[in-house]
């Protein structure tokens, strides 16, 4: 609901666009620095209390875009990216990490999917409700409803949510998270190349789905759409993203990970340097953005999927902040490049170039994880925890998954 209106939002108030490109860029700086850390947190801790934290940040975050003041959205904007970054690193955590030793990697894969299907409805339902809000009641109406979702998020988090999350031990032995074990054991981690190439493959995936969310609605609006045409458009490329999870095991199967990260990443990608050849033609946005979400709708589900065929449990949470910081970091540099390349070109040159840089991405990705598999030369990484780090499986003890 909220990318979505964040630029169109900065320019009603008289700002320009690369002010709005300040706004949509601080969303992630302070998450990308601290993705790793929460990650560790939640290995030590489990998913709950990050889970109420994230929540009541975002309800925070809501309510702050309700003052119509350039300094207050910068600095919703940071605490919104807090909070969804807590939220997001604790539900994923949960979702990747294997509910025994004996779960295989197609109940495994289907589980992620399912998460994402719900992740995808989510996404298809934002972008339609929010720019009819807005169209109905003005930006403030959205804002309002997207912090009451927000808290009814983090009611239900102190509600419904485990008391140990399944990723934590209730051990007496377990202990506070140390920062520098946790950034020492995501140095790690990044020695695996599958698990590079999973956080590479949900950077690209995730700066496209931002060409998508937030600089396309700016293109649309400057071809003449109005809003809830901009909506509407939003949504067919969720739409087709969430089409896209039930199939997504089946086809991991069949075309192998390889050519399944080259071709989701490099499909996105040319669609996104589609749109702006007609940006006023709806029907034409309308194919071409479903296209793109179909693609992209595979991306997320498929780096979860390498991050838990190759990270044990008990570092899943740093593995899932290490994504989270590649997630963030594409919506750090998303703003900069498309504010670089508008500031001596056009916004539909800055579709272009940045279009091209994710389908560059998209191929590297491929050839290295293809590389990965071909040769079985994975870094093996130390099974025995760190100061500061937890087991996490009920016994008292992890084990690695399978490389």
């Amino acid at each position: 609901m909220m990318r979505p209106l964040v630029g169109t939002y900065v320019l009603s108030l008289g700002g320009t666009e690369w002010e709005a490109s300040i706004a949509l860029a601080a969303f992630s700086l302070i998450p990308t620095v601290l993705a790793i850390l929460v990650g560790g947190v939640v290995d030590s801790w489990g998913t709950r209390p990050i889970l109420i934290a994230g929540g009541a940040l975002m309800a925070i975050g809501g309510g702050l875009l309700l003052i119509p003041l350039l300094a207050t959205v910068i600095a919703s904007q940071v605490v919104l990216g807090l909070g969804t970054l807590c939220v997001w690193v604790s539900l994923q955590t949960s979702v990747t990490t294997a509910t025994d030793e004996a779960e295989s990697r197609d109940t495994r894969a289907s589980r992620i999917a399912t998460f994402s299907l719900f992740v995808s409805f989510g996404q298809t339902a934002g972008p339609t409700l929010g720019g009819a809000l807005q169209s109905i009641g003005g930006y403030a109406l959205p804002f309002i409803t997207y912090a009451s979702l927000s808290f009814v998020l983090f009611v239900f988090a102190c509600i419904v949510a485990p008391k140990t999350a399944r990723v934590t031990a209730a051990s007496p032995n377990r202990r506070r998270t140390s920062i520098v074990s946790t950034y020492r054991e995501a140095g790690r981690l990044l020695r695996r190349r599958t698990v590079v190439i999973a956080v590479l493959v949900s950077f690209t995936a995730l700066l496209l789905h931002d060409i998508r969310s937030a600089w396309q609605p700016l293109l649309l609006h400057s071809a003449g759409l109005q809003q809830w045409q901009i909506g509407l458009v939003l949504s067919m490329s969720a739409l087709a993203g969430f089409c896209a999870r039930p199939f997504f095991a089946l086809l991991l199967r069949v075309l192998g990970a390889p050519w399944f990260v080259g071709l989701v990443l490099t499909v996105g990608a040319g669609a996104a340097m589609l749109v702006p050849l007609a940006p006023g033609e709806l029907s034409y946005v309308l194919a071409v953005s479903a296209v793109g979400g179909l693609a992209v709708g595979f991306a997320q589900p498929l780096s979860l999927t390498l991050l838990s065929d190759d990270v044990p449990g008990d570092r899943m949470g740093i593995a899932s902040g290490l994504r989270s910081m590649g997630n963030q970091a594409a919506l750090v540099i998303s703003p900069a490049a498309f504010g670089a390349v508008t500031a001596i070109a056009t916004l539909s040159i800055a579709f272009v170039v940045v279009g091209g840089a994710a389908a560059a991405a998209g191929i590297t990705s491929a050839v290295l994880l293809a590389s990965a598999r071909r040769r079985r030369q994975l870094p093996p990484v130390d099974d025995e925890p760190l100061d500061g780090l937890v087991d996490v499986v009920s016994t008292g003890s992890a084990s690695p998954k399978g490389t």
